[in-house]
């Protein structure tokens, strides 16, 4: 929020204002400086996708059972980068957009912003206050909220209600010509905690481990936290190691020629499939399993995770239709022809 706003709001006239509308507004901006103070907006990297969304070859008019949405609900769906193509079949399925205006139906502002643009409009918050960088959401196709997100929607009585609508692996990478081929998940730990230092000290090069990190609450780096470290600490990462232009540019430092066998990150196997290739990265299995679809649903990888349709709880607006029917037989068709692995049996 930029202060100039804030003190233009503070300083109009009572005659003009209620004293109640003062006090929420002044609430309002309380509440969203604490929301800042520990989640820093950062700019919306969607256009690092590196691979057009372009409807698959086997692509094909479904039957949705009379469901439909207008191009008008679109702008109240927001999300992470990973769940993109999610909402392109369905503008594609449910309005017949083509792939050269795809772009007018996807707004997703990755996943910590799409929080906090579903936060902050379910806060209602007071009309002639400006908010830079909030967009009315009301719809997320996201990866799981943080434990930070969470205990802040709960400050302000928001709770989310979140259902798995896509499975994925959380994958970690490293450059190709690494000669590693799998860790397993306690020298992922062991790496991530400073315990391990070197390749060689599971089974590569004698070399430097160069471990790449996210910012907080971006997606990759909330599933790192509480699915992959659970109760053990993160090491605080190296200068020019957190890397903050979103997954596509976790991906790149792990590519880099420079770093070669010594880089090592994480990210999501559908959007490194998917949305952004690139030939020099290498995904390693853990504990010698790979993340396949087959063992995403029985569980067997270690790492096994999913995107979620949320919302706040008590939304009733038309919009929360959509988040029923994507978890629908038929909404699942879709989430299976955007080239997701479905939560139920019958999708593969």
């Amino acid at each position: 929020m930029k202060e100039d706003n804030i003190k233009r709001f503070r300083l109009l006239p009572i005659s003009i204002i209620s004293i109640g509308a003062i006090i929420l507004a002044s609430e309002a901006v309380n509440m969203i400086s604490a929301y800042r103070g520990h989640h820093k907006l950062v700019p919306d990297k969607t256009a690092n996708i590196n691979v057009m969304l372009t409807r698959p070859d086997n692509w094909e008019k479904l039957d949705l059972g009379g469901f439909t949405l207008y191009k008008s609900d679109f702008k109240y769906i927001d999300g992470s980068t990973a769940t993109i193509p999610i909402t392109a079949e369905l503008a594609r399925q449910c309005c017949g957009a083509s792939d050269d205006d795809i772009d007018e139906y996807v707004d997703h502002n990755t996943t910590g912003n799409a929080y906090y643009n579903l936060l902050m409009t379910a806060q209602e918050m007071p009309h002639g206050v400006e908010y830079a960088s909030y967009k009315t959401k009301k719809l997320l196709f996201a990866t799981e909220p943080s434990i930070d997100e969470i205990k802040e929607a709960a400050e302000v009585g928001v709770e989310y209600e979140v259902t798995p609508v896509a499975l994925d692996g959380f994958v970690f990478i490293t450059h190709k010509d690494n000669p590693v081929d799998s860790l397993t998940v306690q020298q992922i730990k062991d790496i991530y905690s400073g315990e391990i230092t070197n390749w060689k000290e599971v089974g590569g090069n004698d070399c430097e481990i160069i471990p790449y990190q996210r910012e907080r609450n971006s997606g990759s780096q909330t599933a790192m936290e509480q699915l992959v470290m659970k109760d053990i600490e993160l090491m605080e990462p190296k200068e020019g190691y957190r890397i903050s232009s979103g997954m596509g540019g976790l991906v790149e430092a792990v590519a880099e020629y420079e770093n070669r066998t010594s880089s090592l990150g994480y990210t999501y196997y559908y959007y490194l499939n998917n949305l952004y290739r690139n030939d020099d990265i290498k995904v390693l299995k853990i504990d010698g399993i790979s993340p396949d679809n087959e063992n995403l649903r029985n569980k067997s990888y270690p790492f096994a995770t999913a995107y979620y349709v949320v919302t706040a709880k008590g939304d009733d607006s038309e919009l929360m239709k959509l988040k029923d029917f994507i978890v629908s037989d038929k909404g699942q068709e879709i989430v299976k022809m955007a080239g997701y692995c479905t939560v139920n049996e019958s999708g593969e």
